[in-house]
């Protein structure tokens, strides 16, 4: 017998590819109505290319898509060809209409829902089926009658189609031995199955993908007619579980919380010392990849490890008590540049639909004339930032695809070609700007090109990370070397500052404050002299950052309510701060923090149970106020 005879995957290769086809069929026919149904907001798009773009953008969200909607039917296919039982086929025909009709429904309801909510549907709009009355009331009649006309006409179309390409597909196989047709129909389903799990997640070992993949515009209509409706509602309800039930979080009243934390957002604020000495200074935010403190020798850490940041606090305002609020990346950039707070499990940019009503630092400024840019070497996917910078207005974006003229690793461009590029964009913004920077190399698996011979010590449990630290450190000070001899320099606030932190080699648990504290400088032309070379002792968060630098440019900040004017003397000496599992209040004379889950068992520095207390109510009102802000918010 020839061991071609159990390779013969011709039936079940017809009928995967024409569900692939069949599926992508629907979801352009249903865009196309998404993008009709939209007009006249659909003519708002500034570019008319966006809507061609679209169609493109969104494949990728669609193969994931699919492959989610054929493996189940693909088993039963495979079952039925195999083994010619012809129940596995009525249960294939039976599944995939229900499906047809289930994904029409939605596709139609997305484009209605948007046309009311600018949104795409979402659990919080599916929630609202839960009362059936409710939505009789509120959904005009016309629009539910042509909803029922729109699914039957489309649902039989779609079904025809079916019927007439892809049920054809299924035939059986011949007079093959038994042995012969599973060993086929398993092969087939192993390797389909795998590559179809693949085409899911997006990748095999990087980032699985988001439905930021298909955002591609500042345009939020154009991203959002590229967003597959079906994997929209799939992520919102795998965010929706990472929100805790109010039982887990809801310790007190709103009101009572807002009392518990009043001392640390004083309503009266004294107006603080002027650190400006040009009103309308370029920004550019330079945000370092999980540095931590430990590893920074001017902040009592490691020696040697960070030279040129050492060096270049003593030209700048260096922050020796900085806090990241939060403990990921697509937490810890939105606490800077909308000073929006995180909560444990939660990143609000992962929520699209809550996206848009964030403040974000970039809206100030645009009204006052300034343009804006963001660089990272890696893909933006993550976290849904490339659609929360979209989202905030962002006039340009530029990740890895946009610097292909550079080295890359497995993350993307390194660290001292992303500074070689920063350099490059800088000198041909139009001022005043405002400029956004990523670095990457600090972040596994940190395969960086060493820039010297440094090295870390051998028992450091963190080596790998120390020493991407050390290179990433070299280019920073390269890159200040060159851009000092610009003249946009004079005019130039650098705010150079950690997402969030990272383990060191101390090792420290996610309780302990000290795990958290980064790296926060200020320099640049446009900083007064009298403040190049000063330390600000007090405890400060990241998410004082925005309404600091208002007050200096005299810009409203009153959008910002979890931010506070750093150098205000009513600045009170404490912060907030987010681990996995649980958040924690540290000031100037201890800290403590509590798990989520056991919010009775407290990690502190204080032997005072009453002061211990008092800080762990601070610090679970903290909690419960953010919980109920991304809850709350539309």
């Amino acid at each position: 017998m020839k061991w071609s005879s159990y390779f013969k995957f011709r039936p079940y290769a017809a009928v995967t590819w024409r569900m692939l086809l069949m599926w992508f069929v629907v979801f352009t026919i249903l865009r196309v109505f998404f993008v009709i149904y939209q007009w006249p907001l659909a003519g708002r798009i500034q570019r008319s290319s966006d809507f061609f773009e679209a169609f493109v953008a969104g494949i990728r969200l669609d193969l994931s898509t699919a492959s989610m909607l054929i493996l189940l039917p693909l088993l039963l296919a495979n079952l039925y060809i195999t083994f010619h039982i012809k129940l596995f086929k009525k249960i294939f025909r039976g599944l995939n209409i229900l499906l047809l009709l289930v994904y029409t429904g939605i596709g139609l309801s997305d484009a209605g829902l948007y046309r009311e909510w600018h949104a795409k549907i979402n659990m919080q709009a599916l929630s609202h089926f839960t009362n059936p009355l409710e939505v009789v009331r509120t959904v005009p009649l016309t629009h539910s009658m042509l909803f029922v006309v729109l699914l039957l006409a489309l649902g039989f179309a779609f079904i025809y189609f079916f019927e007439r390409w892809v049920m054809r597909a299924m035939q059986t196989q011949g007079a093959d031995t038994a042995p012969q047709k599973v060993v086929r129909a398993l092969f087939f389903f192993i390797l389909s199955g795998g590559i179809g799990f693949v085409l899911i997640r997006g990748n095999v070992t990087g980032m699985p993908m988001n439905q930021s993949i298909a955002y591609f515009s500042n345009d939020v209509l154009a991203n959002d007619i590229a967003v597959n409706p079906f994997y929209n509602i799939l992520q919102d309800i795998s965010i929706k579980n990472n929100i805790p039930d109010q039982s887990v979080y809801m310790f007190r009243s709103n009101e009572e919380a807002l009392k518990q934390i009043q001392t640390d957002y004083p309503v009266t604020e004294m107006p603080g010392p002027e650190l400006l000495n040009v009103q309308r200074p370029n920004l550019v935010f330079i945000f370092l990849e999980s540095w931590t403190s430990d590893h920074i020798g001017v902040l009592g850490g490691m020696k040697d490890c960070t030279p040129q940041f050492d060096a270049l606090s003593a030209e700048g305002l260096l922050f020796t008590r900085a806090y990241a609020n939060a403990y990921v990346s697509d937490q810890g950039i939105p606490a800077v540049l909308s000073a929006y707070p995180s909560v444990s499990r939660v990143a609000i940019t992962n929520q699209p639909a809550k996206v848009p009503l964030l403040p974000c630092i970039t809206e100030e400024l645009k009204q006052v004339g300034y343009e804006s840019g963001f660089l990272f070497g890696g893909d933006l996917v993550y976290g849904n930032l490339r659609g929360y910078m979209l989202e905030k207005g962002f006039d340009e974006l530029i990740e890895d695809k946009d610097l292909d003229d550079y080295p890359s690793g497995r993350l993307g461009v390194h660290d001292e070609y992303t500074f070689e590029a920063l350099g490059k964009v800088l000198k041909k913004r139009k001022q005043p700007f405002i400029q956004g920077m990523f670095t990457q190399s600090t972040h596994m698996p940190y395969d960086f090109v060493p820039s010297d011979d440094w090295h870390s010590t051998p028992n450091n449990p963190e080596k790998l990370f120390t020493e991407s630290m050390h290179y990433a450190d070299i280019h920073l000070g390269r890159f200040f070397d060159s851009i000092k001899k610009e003249k946009l320099y004079e005019n130039t606030l650098f705010i150079v500052v950690s997402d969030h932190s990272h383990q060191s080699i101390i090792s420290r648990e996610g309780y302990d404050p000290e795990r958290h504290r980064i790296a926060m400088l200020m320099l640049g032309g446009a900083l007064r002299k009298e403040w190049k070379g000063q330390r600000w002792e007090k405890i400060v968060s990241q998410l004082d950052i925005p309404v600091t630098l208002f007050r200096q440019m005299q810009v409203p900040g009153n959008r910002y309510p979890w931010s506070r004017n750093m150098m205000s003397p009513s600045h009170p000496s404490s912060a907030y701060f987010i681990f996995y599992g649980g958040v924690g209040y540290i000031c100037n004379e201890g800290y403590c923090s509590s798990m989520q889950f056991d919010p009775m068992h407290l990690y502190t520095s204080s032997s005072d149970t009453s002061q211990a207390a008092r800080w762990r109510d601070k610090a679970l009102s903290f909690q419960q106020l953010v919980y109920e802000n991304v809850r709350l918010r539309k």
